[in-house]
């Protein structure tokens, strides 16, 4: 419906617009009549009666307010002078004649009018008009019925407000206006056939809204390559932050700048290669991430995503693209180029002629013809599609979304896609388990139950607890194949959805009638769909992390034949690696002969019988007390039997099960049902689909590991008490830890530097371990350590007989036997593996061998004058721990062997230049820095690069967590914050405490990053009251109270002797009675490199630590009086 050119919805808005400003709304309260005014311009601007000057309301004010009808306003005449009002008035007048003029000209097109009244400055909450027409056939009677509602915006904050509270809606579908936002816009491209590629400019990933609505865009449109440029992103955001499932990610991010980088989705069951030579970001800016792929027997092409920043030079396609596609069309692929390239291409610019030009040379053809981003303003094309062969492209075109500011391209060629292959899991379905029901229902098998205390084979009770048991659990939660769908975003509701469409389609009328009116529309309809997004991922999430703690996923190509390849794989890679060791000791060119007559030592002295370790029974309670201090959260083994179904059916079974594990470990029998593991892999590094870059985890049976818990408890207890073994392994040993290891290695570099030595550390590499134990080796050592016949009787039950299977998904590969190595995931593995290797350490002549578990490492102190000697001492006790390993299978890497010289930089810097040293026929050249155990040590032990990684690392994380911190309440984000951020941060922070006040100031700042998060503390603002209120003490402050814990440990004996040994009270030395009678003896030491040691460190502080805090009886207590004492001494 129109009247004349102009359409009457904006002869109608503009006079809304206009009576919705700030201004003008005070002149409509200061003069009513102006209400009826407008009413009357409205009503008879058809004719072309538009009113009098408008300085006569201002003269006639007070005939205004008595008069309040458009007649009083016709019948005043001119007068009054011209103040400063009237001439406001007449400005307004002259605006609106300069409408009059537009319209009686048939000017369709008004934005000079709203040129002119632009400097009106709108409310600060924004009211939207509905526009209700009633039905009647006279035009005039239509325009004069007309009603202005006023419908204030509805709250955002609420997911569930109403998305057509800023819409325009209409009681009858004849007009115009309304008509464009009741059309259902169809954008997808799910019903494409073909290979469907599609590039977004998204203007920040990082955005969460954005990356929500990208998710789903994603899923819905089933999409097979997804390219994205403007992602914003840099070494703080993680793939998992802003991955997708089902779909593979490829980065190229802009790292010294700001903004900019681009990305690549692709479908997992898509083969893609990054083809790193042609991918990189040019000195001005010009990105290019080339991707090759192939999709099963679909002819594979390469994809360029690419993106030109408005302020690169416009050689950049000739001086950096042209190469790069010259070079591809060498590989004889289809080449598709994606990007937003800033160059309109619907004006002849000078952008848009060079791309031209360098197209038209590569016979590239672009497929976008409409605009890809528009404004109020403006209309560009700028996000293009180019193809080296137009032939196999089916479909091309703009989908008109509202993600961002720029519309999604795509294009559909003509290959063959298959539809992604669905995943499945096997787990049970707890939907209808009620724990009592289920306790009840078992207690009804009673009779059964007690039929297993009669029996005297342990395989036997094994089998009929287990029928009863799982009998019984199938019926309360049945195993289930469960198709896993994707990850959908389940606050998306009904009504923001609507809200995207009712946003869209307001796009899609601005587009029509290019009004100022329908783009603040717009405006308010996509920031009103934004927050309630975000607002709505926020609740979700809460709701989640209240009910939830914990969270995993995974999917690969054919499942059935990668299971059963990796499963081959993890068989047979123990057996594999021990043949290679046991072949290189063969090998003279590796092992040259040697005149040493102890090379091979073994300790052949076994224990009297006397002293034999044998099991004992265990009581219920015991087993209860086991089972109650198991997590609940751990996955379970092939019988899907979790552990809180096994903690809620405890009293049922507790009799039953005693009686097996008794059983088991009085009759040398470890149950067939028991050595059956479930392997899943887990990715080290590189391909997953290679079963090389992946860690097999084994899955048990959690009754299993309660018998193992058993086992390690009584044999763990024994080797400990009785010294059995080394005292240079501190894997799995109470009161030893990574941290008492590294304090061990720093207080003997510091020592060595104390004494100006220099001191030689190698890091020795055992590839696939725990894999490659041999099982007649282990039983021998198991003797020699003191096991007695029977209980190497049960280990040799527990390690033979066992088979494997590997699940991928749903898919479980056929079972194998294993006849090497122990476990991954057992709890018995790392005691097993400590007593393969506890003869290791005593390999060297004139080295100290220092272990955790599988990782070693040689320490040799050395004076400058005598390095000649070095290289001989260090390649000889090399060649005794490399004839060690091998003569117990075990293979080193010395690729991956690090070798370090550290020192005061004085005595370094007078070392020769070649300081190598050769191993296993490889040559080792010392690094200046490496990681051991979790610490980066540096040559001059400064832990500066430590620092340095740790900061970079705590504040990506913190970054992650600053992104998405709306969406916890304050209580969870203090969770998230101190586990994954404050526990890295202070992680063996008794041996780099020694640092240099500049690296303390570094992590202070990220203690107050993470202060200022979690209390919403502003940037400016003094930082102590927010740490007062976390109960955090500063940096420093805590760095003190955790060197006075390790050392409440050393003097109480909670830690090893290696460090325990080092403190001598002054009481021992002299009976004298004198006030620092109960103090510890200071060490003397020469230098600053001495006084760092934790040996002084820890003497001087326990020395000044008031007598009450060195008397308390328990380390809790200790911990948390120091720290009182420490937080009023700080926020007095």
């Amino acid at each position: 419906m129109s009247i004349g050119f102009l359409p009457t919805a904006i002869v109608r808005n503009n006079f809304a617009l206009l009576r919705t400003e700030n201004r003008t709304r005070r002149l409509f309260r200061r003069y009513p009549g102006l209400v009826e005014f407008f009413n009357y311009v409205f009503n008879n601007h058809i004719n072309g009666n538009f009113p009098v000057t408008l300085w006569n309301v201002y003269d006639r004010d007070m005939d205004c307010r008595t008069n309040n009808n458009a007649e009083g306003i016709r019948s005043m005449d001119n007068g009054g002078q011209p103040t400063r009002r009237r001439r406001r008035w007449q400005r307004l007048e002259n605006q609106l004649q300069r409408f009059k003029t537009d319209y009686i000209n048939g000017v369709r097109d008004v934005q000079r009018y709203w040129n002119a009244v632009s400097h009106l400055r709108p409310s600060r909450q924004r009211l939207s008009y509905q526009l209700t027409i009633n039905n009647s056939s006279s035009v005039n009677n239509n325009l004069q019925n007309r009603n202005l509602v006023r419908v204030p915006l509805s709250n955002p904050a609420s997911p569930n407000a109403s998305a057509l509270s800023w819409s325009l809606t209409s009681k009858t579908t004849n007009d115009t206006a309304s008509a464009h936002l009741t059309k259902k816009s169809d954008n997808s491209l799910s019903t494409l056939p073909g290979l469907k590629l599609v590039h977004l400019n998204i203007r920040s990933l990082k955005n969460n809204a954005h990356f929500l609505e990208l998710r789903k865009f994603t899923k819905f449109n089933k999409i097979d390559v997804l390219t994205v440029s403007e992602t914003w992103l840099n070494t703080s955001v993680t793939n998992k932050e802003i991955e997708i499932e089902g779909y593979k990610l490829h980065r190229l991010d802009r790292l010294h700048k700001k903004g900019g980088g681009v990305c690549a989705y692709i479908r997992k069951d898509i083969k893609s290669l990054v083809l790193k030579d042609l991918s990189y970001i040019s000195e001005t800016n010009f990105h290019q991430l080339w991707i090759k792929l192939q999709h099963k027997k679909s002819k594979s092409l390469l994809v360029c995503v690419s993106y030109r920043p408005p302020d690169s030079p416009l050689d950049c396609f000739e001086k950096y693209f042209k190469p790069n596609y010259v070079h591809a069309l060498t590989m004889g692929k289809l080449i598709i180029l994606l990007g937003d390239l800033n160059c309109d291409m619907l004006k002849p610019t000078p952008g848009s002629a060079s791309l031209i030009k360098t197209t038209k040379e590569l016979n590239l053809n672009q497929l976008i013809k409409s605009p890809t981003r528009i404004t109020e303003s403006s209309q560009t094309l700028v996000d293009v599609i180019f193809v080296s062969s137009p032939r196999l492209v089916v479909n091309s075109g703009v989908i008109e979304t509202c993600i961002s500011d720029h519309f999604p391209v795509y294009v559909s060629l003509k290959l063959k896609t298959d539809k992604s292959p669905p995943n499945y899991i096997t787990t049970r379905s707890y939907n209808k388990y009620d724990p009592d029901l289920f306790a009840i229902d078992l207690a009804s098998n009673r009779d059964r139950l007690v039929s297993i205390f009669r029996m005297d084979n342990v395989d036997e009770k094994l089998t009929i607890f287990n029928e009863i048991f799982l009998n019984t659990l199938d019926k309360h939660a049945p195993v289930k194949t469960i198709k896993v769908r994707g990850k959908s975003c389940p606050f998306i509701t009904p009504e923001i959805k609507a809200s995207m469409i009712k946003r869209d389609q307001l796009h899609s009328l601005f587009r029509k009638t290019r009004d100022h009116y329908d783009w603040l529309n717009f405006r308010e309809g996509r920031n009103f769909t934004k927050t309630a997004l975000v607002n709505a991922q926020k609740e979700y999430v809460l709701k989640e992390v209240q009910q939830h703690r914990n969270n995993t996923g995974s999917l690969w190509k054919e499942p059935k034949l990668v299971a059963e390849e990796f499963n081959h794989f993890f068989s047979t890679i123990g057996v594999n690696a021990a043949k290679k060791a046991s072949t290189l000791i063969q090998d003279p060119s590796v092992y040259p002969a040697r005149n040493l007559s102890d090379v091979n030592r073994t300790d052949n002295s076994y224990p009297e019988e006397n002293d034999r370790f044998s099991f004992t029974l265990v009581s219920c309670s015991e087993i209860r007390n086991i089972i109650l201090a198991m997590p609940s959260n751990k996955s379970p083994g092939k019988d899907k039997v979790s552990m809180r179904v096994i903690k809620h059916s405890l009293p049922v079974i507790l009799g039953p099960l005693t009686d097996i594990i008794n059983c088991s470990l009085s009759s040398s029998s470890f149950p067939i049902a028991w050595k059956e593991e479930e392997v899943i892999p887990l990715l080290k590094d590189g391909n997953h689909e290679e079963a090389s870059n992946n860690r097999p985890l084994s899955l048990l049976t959690f009754l299993s590991k309660i018998c193992e818990k058993v086992a390690l408890n009584q044999f763990g207890s024994y080797l400990m008490k009785n010294k059995k073994l080394s005292t240079h392994q501190s894997g799995n040993k109470k009161h030893h830890s990574c941290e008492t290891l590294n304090l061990l290695t720093g207080d003997t570099i510091l020592k060595a530097m104390d004494g100006k030595l220099v001191t030689a550390l190698i890091l020795i590499d055992l590839s696939k371990a725990f894999d490659s134990v041999n099982h007649t080796f282990l039983l021998t050592k198991l003797s020699n350590v003191g096991a007695s016949p029977s209980v190497v009787k049960w280990f040799e039950s527990y390690l033979t007989g066992r088979t494997q299977s590997v699940r991928i998904g749903s898919t479980v590969s056929a079972p194998l036997p294993v006849f090497y190595g122990v476990p991954q995931g057992a709890i018995l593995s790392p005691l097993l593996f400590s007593i393969y290797t506890n003869d290791l350490p005593s390999s060297v002549h004139h080295s100290k061998l220092e272990s955790y578990v599988d990782d070693s490492k040689i320490l040799l102190s050395f004076t400058v004058a005598n390095v000649d000697c070095l290289k001989q001492q260090l390649e000889e006790d090399l060649y005794l721990i490399a004839n060690s390993c091998s003569e117990n299978e075990l293979l080193i890497n010395p690729g991956k062997t690090k070798y370090m010289l550290i020192g005061t930089r004085q005595n370094l810097q007078q070392l020769p230049v070649d300081m190598t040293i050769n191993f296993l026929n490889e040559t080792i050249t010392p690094v200046s820095f490496a990681k051991d155990l979790g610490m980066t040590i540096d040559s001059y032990l400064t832990y500066d690069q430590h620092i340095t990684n740790l900061v970079s690392s705590c504040m990506n994380s913190l970054c992650q967590i600053n992104r998405v911190k709306k969406c916890f309440d304050k209580e969870a984000l203090t969770l998230i914050v101190s586990a994954l951020v404050m526990n890295k941060m202070f992680y063996c922070s008794t041996v780099w405490s020694n640092t240099s006040s500049t690296n303390i100031k570094k992590l202070q700042l990220v203690q107050n990053f993470a202060c200022r998060i979690i209390t919403n503390i502003g940037k400016f603002d003094h930082i102590s009251p927010g740490l007062r209120e976390l109960n955090w003490l500063p940096v420093k402050e805590q760095l003190l109270l955790r060197e006075a814990i390790m050392m409440y440990k050393c003097v109480n004996e909670l830690a090893p002797h290696y460090l325990s040994d080092l403190f001598t009270k002054r009481s021992d030395i002299h009976q004298r009675d004198t006030r620092s009678h109960d103090s510890l003896q200071i060490p003397l030491y020469k230098t600053s490199a001495g006084q760092r040691s934790f040996h002084y460190r820890g003497v001087t502080l326990w020395n000044d630590l008031d007598i009450k805090y060195k008397k308390l009886d328990s380390l809790k207590t200790f911990k948390n009086e120091l720290k009182r004492s420490m937080l009023e001494q700080i926020y007095k």
